[in-house]
Order: C-alpha cells, then structure tokens, then sequence
C-alpha cells in the first residue's frame, strides 16, 4: 500500500489522453484503476481476469480485507470495469457489466467511467434504469468519473467517495453516483 500520488493520477490520466489508439487508452486507464485500488489500506488488485471460456473479461478484480481505513463497508470481493470514453457509457455496456457481476455473485463493482453514465439518477432513465433491478439481485454499481478522480488529494479522498457512493446505492435504491 501507497499513499495516493496526484502527480502519478495525473501521468495515468495523460497516458491515456495521449494514447494513439483505443488499446493503449484502455489499458493505462486499467492500470490507473489498479493504481487507485492498490493504494487503499487493506486490498490488492490484478488486471485483465478472463473467464474459463474466454466469453468475459474483467478489467482490474480487487480482495478487500476489510481494513479498518480502507474499504470496510465493502464486499471482500470487488470487480471494475474501466471506460475512458469521450461519451457516457450506455445501459448495454452497463448490463453487460451487471451481468459479469451477477454470474460470479458478486455483489459490488466499480465502473470508473470517464464521463459517467447515460440518463437521470433521479428519474432512472437509460443506464440508471439497470440500477433498480441490479439492486434487487443484490449487485451494487458505483459509478466513478475522470472528473472525480482529477480531485482526488489523498488515498483517504477516493476511500470515503467509494463509501458514500456504496451508501448512496442503498438509500437512492439503483446506481451510486454522486
């Protein structure tokens, strides 16, 4: 475990702007993803899981101990999926997600996705609709953009925006986001 470096974010982040094709966007984006995740007190990561049958890939898996300034309100388990596109990500690329969630029971994932999601979290529309009934099966999705990590200033600053959004997906009832 490291102390969150803003000057190691911002170079993640500009690999990725700078990236001269999607592959190479995709993968500094996971990696900055497994950066944030290994900083955190109490998990490590690894990239790029791909199924027995090579049908699903997971982008960054993350074993949550628990740590008492860590992720504590959080499953042992935790699955992220990375999007760095220059639009919201669609309600079938999230219920692709969901359903890699669901197969595996697990019971909460990341998406750290550039610009957020499509639709209202207030009204539920386009991808905020899939909230509804993932949280009925169980499976909470937390939302996470660019804009957001750009702020973070500490390790402490990403812990207490993934816990708020895991409480905000019990009490809105769908998608955490803020």
């Amino acid at each position: 475990m490291t102390n969150l470096d803003q000057l190691e974010v911002t170079r993640y982040l500009d690999t990725a702007r700078c990236a001269g094709d999607t592959d190479t966007q995709g993968k500094a984006y996971e990696a900055l993803a497994l950066y944030l995740f290994e900083c955190i007190p109490g998990c490590f990561a690894e990239r790029n899981g791909v199924s027995h049958f090579k049908s699903e890939q997971i982008d960054v898996g993350v074993c949550n101990s628990k740590h008492q300034s860590g992720l504590h309100a959080l499953p042992h388990v935790i699955l992220v999926e990375c999007k760095d596109w220059s639009h919201p990500v669609d309600s079938s690329t999230l219920g692709y997600f969901i359903n890699i969630l669901d197969n595996r029971r697990v019971e909460t994932g990341i998406l750290i996705a550039a610009n957020g999601i499509t639709g209202d979290a207030r009204d539920h529309t386009y991808a905020h609709s899939l909230g509804v009934s993932a949280l009925a099966r169980g499976i909470k999705v937390l939302v996470v953009t660019t804009e957001e990590i750009e702020k973070l200033t500490c390790t402490e600053d990403f812990v207490e925006l993934l816990l708020r959004r895991f409480l905000s997906s019990y009490m809105r009832g769908g998608i955490g986001v803020p």
